[in-house]
C-alpha cells in the first residue's frame, strides 16, 4: 500500500513532523512517503478556473511544487494530512495546499456551487483520506472548525473521509509532548484498511 503524509508545518521538526514520523513506524510493511510543505515552493490558488476548463485531466496554470505533489495525491492509496492548530484551522501551508486540490475536481453542474446540488468530477474520487491535527490546548471547544473544514473538503473532492485525529497538549518546544499512541494505533489501522 503506497500511503503519502503531508507535513502543513512550518516547523520541519514541530510536534505535527514528530506525529506523522511515529505514524510511519506505526505503518511498518508499508510504502509510506512524507512530504513537508515547509521544503517546497507554493503558490496560493489564482481563482482563475483555469483548471475548471479540461473535464479530462487535472491541471493548473502556476509551475510550482505543488503541481507534482498533486500527482503524487492521485497516485497514492491514501493520503493523511498533517497541520498543527492555527487559529482553530489549518496552517498556512496546508491551507494553500487545500485550496489547490481544487485542480483535481470539476464542477461539471450546478450552478450555485451548493455541493450536494452539483454534478462533481473527482480525481480522488474514494480516496482514502485522514487529517491529523497537533495543538498545544484541548480538543473539546478548540478543534471543531479545522474539522469541519476537512469533512467540507472531503465533501466536494468526494475523497473519502477516515476522520481528524487529534493530538492536544502537545508541547511548543516538543521535548515534553506526548502523543497517544492510542490515536496513532486506530488512525494507522484505519488508513491499512482502507482502499481507494
Amino acid at each position: 500500500m503506497n500511503i503519502l503524509l503531508i507535513c502543513g508545518s512550518p516547523r520541519k521538526q514541530g510536534n505535527t513532523a514528530q506525529i506523522l514520523r511515529q505514524l510511519s513506524i506505526a505503518l511498518e510493511g508499508e510504502t509510506v512517503t512524507m512530504v513537508s510543505l515547509a521544503e517546497l515552493h507554493l503558490n496560493g490558488c489564482l481563482g482563475c478556473s483555469v483548471c475548471q476548463s479540461d473535464l479530462e485531466k487535472p491541471g493548473c496554470v502556476q509551475q510550482d511544487d505543488i503541481t507534482a505533489l498533486l500527482q503524487q495525491v492521485m497516485e497514492a492509496d491514501a493520503v493523511v494530512y498533517g497541520t498543527p492548530l492555527y487559529g482553530h484551522s489549518y496552517s498556512g501551508q496546508l491551507k494553500l495546499f487545500m485550496d489547490r486540490h481544487v485542480a483535481l475536481f470539476k464542477f461539471v453542474d450546478g450552478g450555485d456551487k451548493a455541493v450536494e446540488e452539483m454534478e462533481i468530477l473527482s480525481f480522488i474520487r474514494n480516496k482514502p483520506v485522514a487529517l491529523v491535527v497537533s495543538c498545544q490546548g484541548p480538543e473539546e471547544h478548540n478543534t471543531e472548525l479545522v474539522a469541519m473544514q476537512f469533512e467540507k473538503f472531503c465533501e466536494s473532492s468526494l475523497a473519502c473521509n477516515l476522520g481528524t485525529y487529534v493530538f492536544p497538549w502537545c508541547d511548543p518546544n516538543v521535548k515534553g509532548s506526548n502523543y497517544s499512541q492510542d490515536t496513532l494505533q486506530r488512525l494507522a489501522a484505519w488508513v491499512r484498511s482502507a482502499r481507494a
